[in-house]
């Protein structure tokens, strides 16, 4: 079948929607999809043009005109969003019409691109919900103007009425739409999960960078990803201010984000020698990071939201055979759980973060054991050639029943 899959965000940029969309658009191509990806030239570039077409991965990628996000004003990222909305609309309009038009969320208006699209080639909808954008957004305070809000909420109600398959990634996303009036039977689970490419890889040209930052004789304990107002990381700050005295632990995070300026400047009042700031760098380069760690940090703040959500960073961990200190309960706890591959937190709890920490380093045979074959154990049942497979499935249903509507 031939896919139109709308994402702003895709490779090189690096982070949980370019790797997910990659990922799954892949190994659809491997399964004998034609597949375009519509997307954005990447945020990071400052000269860019209007469209570009190239190959991916025997994936067509179109890259089409958005304007920069300077991370600074809600103004600012609203005219990133709307601008990739309008372009990735035209530059859909001279794809070759697909049988199915597969849009994902955040952002939302993309989304409305596609089904868009889907009109105008008459193809069917299928809207991926990555996470409750509207709903995150209010929390967060990422947009306080309550006219904008509603209007989304109302795009948002809308796009769920038209899509004609909605993929969620986790079962409590789900349970909320059926609450929501959204028929059951429309709604697949596809969670985040690995690509098992990435497993085989030996990774041979790692540096050791427990030496290079003169870490040998410490436990590293590293946060790496987005560094945002979700993500309740004043908690583990708060946690190194309490334990400044104790040598043993370096609190390292790797990333940007709206958060990050305000943390620096609270371990540097607090004269937090265990803490230390690194940019956000290639992925490929991460891997040596990884390698250094003892143990990740997934974090949320505590919100009945987030029980629901499933952070992607938490495969990025455990696929490098991390175990992590999970401060996300709900659905998240229990995958960890299942795989015995970590502690769980109190989300916003700095005492019991330590708690966790403590326990988790008071006993390395356990540790050590924790982290033996955790890679099998992730891929047994988050793997997303696996997960590819099924949204095949999924769409190519979906494409039989329009032609039996036709016949």
């Amino acid at each position: 079948m031939k896919i139109i899959y709308i994402t702003q965000h895709f490779p090189p940029e690096i982070g949980a929607a370019p790797a997910r969309a990659y990922d799954l658009s892949y190994y659809l191509g491997k399964l004998g999809h034609n597949v375009t990806i519509i997307t954005a030239f990447p945020n990071h570039e400052t000269n860019f043009g209007i469209f570009k077409k190239e190959t991916m991965d025997h994936v067509n990628v179109y890259r089409m005109f958005r304007m920069k996000d300077t991370k600074q004003s809600a103004l600012r990222r609203l005219m990133n969003y709307f601008s990739f909305t309008f372009s990735s609309f035209i530059g859909g309009i001279f794809v070759q019409k697909p049988d199915i038009v597969y849009a994902t969320t955040p952002q939302l208006f993309q989304t409305f691109s596609g089904w868009l699209l889907s009109k105008w080639h008459r193809a069917k909808f299928v809207l991926e919900v990555r996470d409750l954008w509207v709903d995150f957004a209010e929390i967060l305070g990422q947009f306080k103007n309550k006219k904008l809000l509603n209007l989304a909420r109302k795009l948002e109600k809308f796009l769920y009425k038209k899509a004609d398959l909605i993929v969620v990634v986790t079962n409590g996303y789900k349970d909320r739409l059926v609450s929501e009036g959204i028929p059951e039977e429309k709604i697949i689970v596809i969670p985040n999960g690995v690509n098992p490419a990435l497993l085989n890889d030996t990774y041979a040209n790692y540096k050791d960078m427990k030496t290079e930052y003169n870490l040998q004789n410490k436990r590293v304990i590293l946060y790496s990803g987005n560094i945002g107002s979700a993500q309740g990381l004043e908690t583990v700050i708060q946690a190194a201010i309490k334990l400044k005295d104790n040598s043993d632990y370096i609190f390292l995070f790797i990333g940007e984000g709206v958060e990050k300026k305000r943390l620096k400047e609270l371990a540097e009042q607090n004269q937090l020698s265990n803490v230390r700031f690194i940019d956000q760098i290639p992925k490929d380069e991460l891997i040596s990071y990884y390698k250094a760690a003892d143990i990740g940090i997934v974090s949320l703040k505590k919100h009945p939201l987030f029980s629901i959500t499933i952070p992607s960073k938490m495969f990025d961990y455990l696929s490098m055979s991390i175990p992590v200190l999970i401060g996300v309960d709900g659905e998240a706890r229990q995958i960890i759980e299942k795989l015995n591959g970590g502690y769980f937190f109190e989300p916003e709890n700095a005492d019991d973060f330590i708690r966790a920490l403590f326990n988790a380093f008071e006993n390395e045979a356990e540790l050590k054991r924790m982290r033996k074959n955790l890679k099998e154990r992730l891929l047994a049942h988050y793997n997303r050639e696996m997960f590819a497979k099924k949204l095949s499935d999924h769409i190519e249903l979906l494409h039989k029943k329009k032609e039996r509507g036709n016949a």
